[in-house]
């Protein structure tokens, strides 16, 4: 069962990810795994992908991030 604490968090990141300006973060997929966030999908440049992971650090700091995003 996902804590409801992840859940918000999860959709907090997502929101946060839609209102990037970096139209790649748009569509990144945000999941929980226990107190871990993973991200992947797919981004046009390693800056892209640099941004969705501090995207979600800024959204928490008390979270393992996995980024599996790929770079095209």
């Amino acid at each position: 069962m996902i804590d409801s604490g992840y859940r918000d968090l999860t959709c907090r990141i997502r929101h946060m990810l839609s209102e990037s300006p970096i139209s790649d973060l748009r569509s990144v997929q945000v999941e929980t795994d226990g107190n871990r966030i993973l991200i992947h999908g797919r981004v046009r440049t390693f800056y892209a992908k640099q941004m969705a992971q501090e995207t979600v650090r800024r959204a928490s700091k008390e979270v393992l991030i996995v980024n599996s995003l790929n770079v095209d």
